[in-house]
């Protein structure tokens, strides 16, 4: 069963049971509602198919099925048809429950401790203030063993012919044939995928992580008279684009708080994996703000 946030001004439809996903989120005006992300059905039961939803524990791709933390090693199952490695933690494909909601506010709740070293409680906030859309997600590790642990946000949006990406970041992870992580190279005015300024998609598929991103970003569609302000506090210094073609009617732009397969990195909480001991907690805030003309 959906529940709808309504403060006037924007409209959220959430369905706790569906990984806590957003259904759809629109900005309404006297005459009509305006998508702000690619809205999905209220029955829809992939969360692929809907407008966002939470990353946690980690973001994005582990490769070899598992990883060493400690000296232990703990295998991971693959979670997604046509993926050859675990991708974007449990999170996204479980039941949440609701903690409490009133007309602007929906605090949902996830237990997970079925795949080790992963033992947690994660909480999810959909807060509509004003013109703005809070989204605060944290995970508070529960399990005897430290674990690392990462977080991020999976929102789709509308791509259109005239839509531009403004997110300063400073450089750009490759990839293989597999979505994973092969040299970093550092973002310069000429080069591919510069969105320092306001740029179009590329016309190929995008599917990589970039670094050192300031926090703030920005997303317009012209011809809609459309813009959506992005905030993010730390730990996401990082965001993810994902679009397959110029022909696709949905991008993604994610908010992360580490490199993809950081667990397999040199150093994987220099690439934004953060330990938490039994009790600890790790926590991000994101900010979407609606600008229509």
């Amino acid at each position: 069963m959906t529940i709808t946030l309504d403060n006037g001004k924007l409209r959220l439809v959430v369905n706790p049971a569906i990984g806590g996903s957003v259904v759809r989120f629109d900005a309404l005006t006297p005459d009509t509602a305006v998508a702000l992300m690619r809205p999905g059905l209220d029955d829809d039961t992939d969360p692929n198919k809907l407008a966002m939803y939470p990353l946690v524990p980690w973001s994005n791709r582990i490769a070899n099925m598992g990883f060493n933390w400690r000296g232990q090693h703990y295998p991971l199952a693959s979670n997604l048809s046509g993926e050859s490695c675990p991708i974007h933690g449990d999170g996204w494909q479980k039941p949440w429950q609701v903690v409490y909601q009133t007309n602007d506010k929906l605090h949902l709740e996830l237990y997970s401790s079925h795949q080790p070293p992963f033992d947690y409680r994660a909480d999810l906030t959909y807060h509509l203030k004003d013109s703005v859309l809070e989204v605060v997600l944290s995970v508070t590790h529960l399990g005897d063993l430290p674990a690392p642990y990462g977080l991020g946000l999976h929102p789709w949006f509308p791509r259109t012919t005239d839509v531009h990406l403004h997110a300063p970041a400073e450089g750009v992870w490759e990839v293989n044939s597999e979505q994973l992580p092969t040299e970093w190279r550092p973002l310069t005015k000429v080069a591919p995928w510069n969105f320092t300024y306001a740029a179009e998609l590329p016309a190929d598929k995008i599917d990589n992580l970039f670094t050192g991103w300031s926090g703030k970003a920005r997303l317009c569609w012209p011809e809609r008279r459309l813009e959506l302000e992005v905030t993010c506090e730390l730990p996401n210094s990082r965001y993810l684009v994902f679009s397959p073609t110029l022909d696709a009617d949905f991008f993604c732009f994610e908010p992360v708080s580490h490199d993809v397969d950081a667990h397999h990195l040199s150093n994987p909480q220099n690439h934004g994996l953060k330990e938490l001991q039994y009790g600890q907690t790790l926590k991000q805030r994101c900010w979407f703000k609606a600008l229509m003309s």
